[in-house]
């Protein structure tokens, strides 16, 4: 059961962000940094068309051209039914995904599933966004739906999409007590056994938990681009060579041709790299000019620091894109965090708040319009 003609999903959604946007700056745009940070902002009707997008597009057609892995995924699903394929004849790893796609199978349509897996993916980043900023929680979910990659992973790579989402609500119990150190880990074996590359930043997201420090996370990125330019082949070889991920090597053979043409061009992508660097230099700003210090920001931003520098050595590959992933599904929470959370500037919703959301969509938008 769909609701709309495939073509209009992504269109609609995008207006619906952009009204928002505007709603939001400016109610920013009146706020003082007092009434920024304390003030109780009306969640309702944003987290009412959260769910209300949750539902549609998880009842959405089966549509390549539009919704892309959403129809391999319905091959698949359609050979468990039959009984033409078993979880255990995929031998990809991730074998907690393949079983509860497998047990779905035998009692769900096609389209229930995939309403599943979207809740499985909103519900986790509209949690995290509460537990983060409850005063401002809209606007942090706000920055979420803005994302470039938010309606992407929600409608086609929407196994990693709903892993990564599990690794942003993970995070926002590592550093507390003991039980919701347990839920943290809960949450990353799910994630790792759905789509094992989310071991990237799980990884990163432990060892920011032992070892934050700011400065060392900022000397790695740097070094991760000087080494991808002197060694990218090389890098991206070696990585192949340690099965990070059984697609993988699919990922990084830019000798295949289909490969290639399903993505733009191979190279050192300047272009990712400089929206890479939006949160980074934000959090420079943040934490050497400014000297604010918030532990929960910079487990989050040491996170996304690693797993994107993991990115920018492997660039040259096709499919790189989807290796970036694995640091851009926390680029809208980067963005979002200190600007709602920490006390950077006089007038910072109006100055500073407003700029960067606006900068933010206005990426979003420039991406699909191209």
């Amino acid at each position: 059961m769909s609701f709309l003609p495939a073509s209009w999903y992504y269109p609609l959604h995008l207006l619906v962000v952009l009204l928002f946007t505007i709603y939001g700056c400016f109610v920013l745009s009146r706020s003082s940094n007092q009434q920024l940070f304390n003030r109780s902002y009306n969640n309702l009707l944003i987290v009412f068309y959260v769910l209300v997008f949750t539902v549609i597009v998880g009842l959405r057609p089966i549509d390549v051209k539009y919704f892309g892995d959403t129809g391999n995924y319905a091959i698949i699903y359609e050979k468990f039914q039959d009984g033409l394929l078993n979880a255990n004849d995929i031998k990809d790893g991730d074998w907690l995904w393949n079983k509860f796609m497998y047990a779905c199978a035998q009692v769900i349509p096609i389209n229930a599933f995939l309403l599943i897996v979207e809740c499985l993916y909103i519900i986790p980043m509209l949690i995290a966004c509460r537990r983060w900023s409850r005063n401002n929680m809209s606007l942090m979910l706000l920055f979420a739906l803005a994302a470039f990659s938010f309606f992407s992973y929600g409608t086609n790579g929407i196994r990693n999409g709903m892993a990564c989402s599990l690794v942003v609500l993970a995070l926002t119990f590592i550093d507390g007590s003991k039980w919701e150190k347990i839920i943290c880990a809960i949450l990353c074996f799910i994630a790792i056994t759905t789509h094992k590359s989310t071991a990237l930043p799980v990884l990163a997201m432990v060892f920011t938990a032992i070892y934050r420090k700011p400065k060392p996370m900022f000397v790695f990125w740097f070094l991760s681009i000087i080494i991808s330019l002197l060694a990218g082949s090389a890098v991206s070889n070696f990585f192949e060579s340690l099965g990070f991920d059984d697609r993988m090597t699919s990922y990084l053979d830019t000798s295949d041709d289909e490969l290639m043409a399903q993505f733009s061009r191979t190279g050192f992508r300047w272009d990712f790299l400089l929206y890479s660097m939006a949160p980074i230099v934000l959090g420079w700003y943040v934490i050497f000019k400014k000297r604010v210090w918030d532990k929960k920001y910079l487990l989050m931003l040491g996170t996304y620091i690693y797993s994107n520098a993991f990115w920018i050595m492997v660039i040259r590959s096709a499919f790189s894109n989807r290796f970036a992933y694995l640091s851009w599904f926390l680029y809208p929470f980067v963005l979002a965090y200190p600007l709602l959370r920490l006390d950077i500037m006089p007038n910072q919703g109006r100055r500073l708040c407003v700029t960067i959301m606006l900068a933010h969509l206005a990426f979003t938008l420039l991406m699909y319009l191209l």
